[in-house]
């Protein structure tokens, strides 16, 4: 019943009698917890004056027994087998008749794996990782230039700009081999000179001479072909 509560009251206060109980039960498990055995379950002492070779003694000298006794017998075996006499029956006559051949066939396997072992140990890589990339980046100008929309709305402009360096810098290395070389030659010229080139001086002097009054005349003509043939004759003398 809800409205009795007498049993569980101690000192008119249910709460009193609730806090005393749990006291209770706690001084009752700490007595419990300190409880010793009154027997003594320990291991007992050693007395080492009542044993000579230990409690074990004996499974130990059956042990080592045991095992001299084997020991003998192994050494037993390979004494007989070492001993025996071998008798190898005598031979009647060849034991194949294609024992050279087979003996050649073995070489020559023998010589074949080794040649593969060789090439297979000296096989070195089918592909350059540097070529292939190469190769990428150049087919790539062509996919770059066959995009029209994707370069007009600027989805390749820093590739464009990367391949417009590179294009430069590769142009610019182009000219400056091209100016050393014609620099090397000028200087080649200069020094020693070519055999193969005619003399300046022996054209100049076998050249037939102009009077003034037709180089003033050749000053005012201004047809293409006598235009076409001056020039070919300053182009003589500069060479």
């Amino acid at each position: 019943m809800k409205c009795q509560k007498r049993t569980d009251t101690s000192m008119g206060c249910p709460a009193m009698h609730r806090w005393e109980m749990k006291e209770t039960h706690t001084k009752n498990r700490d007595r419990l917890s300190a409880v010793k055995s009154s027997l003594d379950t320990g291991a007992p002492a050693a007395q080492p004056h009542l044993t000579l070779y230990g409690r074990d003694y004996a499974a130990k000298k059956k042990a080592t027994t045991e095992a001299a006794f084997a020991d003998l017998k192994m050494i037993q075996a390979i004494a007989r087998t070492m001993t025996r006499k071998h008798e190898v029956a005598e031979r009647k006559g060849p034991v194949s008749l294609n024992a050279d051949s087979r003996k050649a066939e073995i070489y020559r396997v023998m010589s074949e794996n080794h040649r593969l072992l060789e090439h297979i140990d000296n096989v070195g890589a089918f592909c350059n990782t540097q070529e292939m990339i190469n190769e990428h980046k150049s087919k790539r100008r062509y996919v770059i230039n066959a995009s029209h929309t994707s370069r007009l709305s600027g989805e390749y402009d820093q590739e464009l700009t990367h391949f417009a360096h590179e294009d430069d810098n590769k142009f610019q290395m182009q000219k400056r081999s091209t100016e050393l070389r014609r620099q090397a030659s000028e200087r080649l010229k200069s020094t020693t000179g070519s055999i193969s080139l005619p003399s300046l001086t022996s054209a100049a002097s076998s050249e037939p001479s102009v009077p003034p009054h037709a180089k003033q005349g050749a000053t005012k003509k201004s047809s293409p072909a006598y235009r076409h043939l001056n020039m070919l004759r300053r182009l003589w003398l500069f060479v």
